[in-house]
């Protein structure tokens, strides 16, 4: 029987009842057997979605009902949407193919060419609506599209449920179950313990109870999550890789020299005896060209011998990056926007400021009209969304990216503006070897630097040193 079905019958609250189960445990009279499971609940966008639909699906099926093409805004006017909201369903219907968005005099406008049908991840947010629905009883392509819907910020909530079931093992003595009369303290049962034909325990009424410190989500933890909810919620897509990656993903996809300094060891930390596939054939000729004479995209290149032996080398990632341009090879779009969020090894000494190994995230924009003036847009978007109100940015210079610029935020504590790291438009020598033929707005910075501002923490090293006292005090919502 479970403590709610015991509280019941007893007429008694369920934390007595507790009480009562963990004490007759003790006295080995009752055995207790734990049970848990996940249940799903639909958050506020959930319930919206579950309504009324998924905003990208609502999107397209407007737009088939209209004739012609319609400028965005006046979508948008129609639908009701938040412009967060709204932005990120044009994305990812895009993405899907249900909408097709072209620039005219008028701006962007948009069409939808078929009626869209009612999609499966609508008819799981129906499922869900009725009540809390435990994750076991869901279908395993359910369960996929539910990993997809939890990405969104504001969808689902998961709650682990532990039920206790109790059972009785032995009888204390003095007990009479198949009496009809209510056990209670009485005078007649205090003669019998104090003859010892019955035992009662001793209560201390008076004994403090213990404090027991509540568990709650690491720092960073809460920070990664809040970077992801804010891109996510910016219409960008999360791509993930290896830890370990070829020196060519690393560096030579993205035009970095083989003699530059950051591929020395004393930078990177190298798998020794260890080579990693490069990519095809193709590409890899492309990029040994571009490196060696500029190949046929007007660039000079670098004027060195390339060698495939140094490119096979197998690195710790000193970078995201080396994730989103595997993607955009793989995956040539016109149009995408995607990011990387992990953990990336530099061999630096590591000191308040600085860690071997740390978190980057790193974002990529493949737009026809990508501009500066658009990425300074997305960052500051970005960066507000984490807390941030004084955005700056000033020219600078990366190896792959030109025109480069690095974003700066301005801590009101310290009372200065704080660099971030770099940003840019990709330069023809990475985007043309991959096949790519828009523009690409990149960007990227170490996370802990940041969160560092977020938790008001004034040595980096806090944040994995593992200190109970630091950890409880520092506030979950800065």
């Amino acid at each position: 029987m479970g403590l709610d079905e015991l509280a019941t019958e007893s007429n008694e609250n369920v934390d007595q009842i507790r009480r009562v189960v963990e004490w007759l445990k003790a006295k080995k009279l009752v055995d207790v057997e734990l049970k848990a499971r996940t249940l799903v609940f639909l958050g506020k966008e959930g319930r919206d979605a579950a309504a009324n639909g998924l905003p990208e699906a609502r999107l397209a099926r407007f737009l088939s009902t209209q004739t012609g093409q319609l400028p965005l805004p006046m979508v948008n006017v129609q639908l009701g949407m938040d412009a967060t909201a709204f932005n990120a369903a044009v994305g990812r219907a895009k993405q899907e193919g249900w909408i097709r968005v072209e620039r005219s005099g008028e701006g962007l406008i948009a069409s939808s060419p078929t009626l869209l049908p009612t999609q499966p991840a609508e008819e799981l947010l129906k499922k869900l609506s009725a009540g809390p629905t435990d994750k076991k009883s869901l279908s395993s392509e359910e369960l996929a599209i539910l990993a997809t819907l939890s990405r969104r910020p504001g969808y689902l909530t998961e709650k682990e449920e532990k039920t206790a079931e109790v059972r009785l093992l032995e009888l204390p003595p003095g007990i009479n179950l198949d009496s009809s009369e209510e056990v209670v303290l009485t005078a007649s049962l205090l003669e019998k313990a104090a003859q010892g034909s019955i035992r009662l325990s001793k209560l201390d009424v008076s004994s403090a109870s213990p404090v027991l410190p509540m568990g709650r989500e690491h720092p960073m933890a809460t920070f990664l999550r809040h970077v992801r909810e804010t891109l996510l919620g910016m219409g960008f897509e999360e791509v993930d890789g290896p830890l370990v990656q070829s020196s060519f993903w690393t560096f030579d996809a993205l035009f970095t020299p083989q003699d530059h300094p950051a591929r020395e060891m004393q930078d990177t930390f190298y798998l020794e005896d260890v080579r990693s596939k490069v990519g095809n054939p193709a590409l890899v000729k492309k990029v040994k060209r571009v490196h060696e004479d500029g190949w046929n995209i007007g660039s000079k290149g670098w004027g060195y011998r390339w060698s495939l032996a140094e490119a096979e080398r197998s690195v710790m990632r000193t970078h995201t990056t080396a994730i989103t341009i595997r993607y955009l090879a793989e995956n040539s779009r016109e149009s995408a926007k995607v990011f990387s969020l992990g953990k990336v090894f530099r061999n630096e000494s590591a000191n308040s400021t600085h860690l071997m190994e740390f978190n980057q995230i790193e974002g990529i924009v493949v737009e026809r009209n990508a501009s500066l003036r658009l990425l300074k847009g997305y960052l500051s978007t970005f960066l507000k969304g984490l807390g941030f109100e004084k955005v700056a940015f000033q020219p600078s210079f990366f190896p792959y990216t030109e025109p480069s610029m690095e974003p700066a935020v301005y801590s009101e504590k310290l009372g200065k503006w704080l660099e971030l790291g770099g940003s840019g438009l990709f330069r023809p020598e990475v985007t043309v070897p991959v096949g790519v033929k828009n523009p690409v707005m990149a960007w990227g910075f170490g996370l802990e630097r940041i969160a560092m501002l977020y938790f008001d923490a004034a040595d980096i090293r806090d944040f994995y040193a593992n200190r109970l006292s630091w950890l409880r005090e520092v506030p979950q919502c800065p």
